[in-house]
């Protein structure tokens, strides 16, 4: 027994310590405050100089590479927003905002186009009439006369002698003019207060009608004249004054003689009397001078 002992020596097992973990990071955490205090003190003694020198020159070419990294990486992340990618988006935020602006455009003009319409077919309730609207475009630069331009031509079916009427807010729609000449898409109207401008007239006055020819005033603050009335017939202020339709009948050397009846003009202002005829200054209902948007009477027949 003692011989098979001796045969096989017995090792004995080294018993190894841990510490706690808590108590190892304290020992690492003094470990490394001390090599920190150390070094500092080495540096400020001046001694860590050249170990600086040479730790910074090994590391250079390190930091050269990073920083290489760095700005491929920013130059990548940068790239959509690079001047000629802004420059294009720009021109394309231009393109949109243009779009936008005449999509609001038409929306705007197809608002005041349904409005005229509407108006349009209240007059049309109204009255006999045949209506084509139409926007004024230019006015006359001469002082000595009074004509507008008008969007609207022979293509449209206008022709020279056709009434021209107009409305105000509040008013009644009346007569503000004549078309004097067209071309295939405009056309121009001489306005009922150009001096040249002469239409028969009626005035209805206690179940009597008066009739007269209508003169243009505009230099007396675009009013108009009611000449050659019989005084048998009296006028009075504040009496409504209408076309009479028989400007041809009279066969007076007029261009534009054909002038439907019953369109509203005025009211009379003023009454003077001289020889065996009266004369009426009137207002006309709508001042031709403050109308943006006409209609022209298409039946001029009726």
């Amino acid at each position: 027994m003692h011989d098979l002992l001796n045969d096989k020596p017995i090792k004995l097992r080294r018993s190894q310590i841990r510490l706690p973990l808590g108590l190892r990071s304290l020992l690492v955490g003094l470990f490394l405050c001390g090599l920190a205090v150390l070094l500092i003190a080495l540096d400020g003694q001046g001694k860590l100089g050249s170990a600086r020198a040479f730790v910074q020159q090994g590391l250079a070419p390190v930091a050269q590479v990073l920083t290489g990294i760095r700005g491929q990486v920013d130059a990548f992340a940068m790239a959509p927003f690079g001047d000629a990618a802004i420059q294009a988006r720009l021109q394309e935020l231009e393109r949109e905002n243009s779009r936008l602006a005449d999509q609001l455009l038409r929306l705007e003009q197809a608002q005041v186009e349904n409005v005229f319409l509407r108006q349009q077919l209240q007059i049309q309730r109204e009255h006999p009439w045949t209506l084509l609207g139409a926007e004024v475009t230019v006015r006359s630069p001469d002082a000595g006369r009074r004509v507008i331009v008008i969007a609207r031509g022979t293509r449209d079916g206008l022709a020279p002698g056709m009434a021209v009427i107009s409305q105000l807010p509040g008013g009644p729609t009346a007569l503000i003019g004549i078309v004097e000449a067209a071309g295939p898409r405009t056309a121009e109207v001489l306005l009922i207060t150009d001096i040249s401008s002469q239409i028969s007239a009626r005035v209805m006055n206690e179940g009597r009608s008066a009739l007269g020819m209508m003169q243009g005033q505009w230099q007396n603050g675009s009013r108009l004249r009611l000449n050659q009335v019989d005084r048998g017939l009296p006028l009075k202020q504040g009496a409504s004054v209408m076309t009479a339709g028989m400007t041809a009948a009279l066969n007076l050397p007029l261009d534009l003689a054909s002038v439907p009846s019953n369109i509203p003009v005025g009211v009379i202002e003023e009454v003077r009397t001289a020889e065996n005829y009266q004369y009426a200054d009137l207002r006309p209902f709508v001042d031709p001078d403050q109308v943006r948007y006409v209609w022209v009477i298409l039946n001029q027949d009726d």
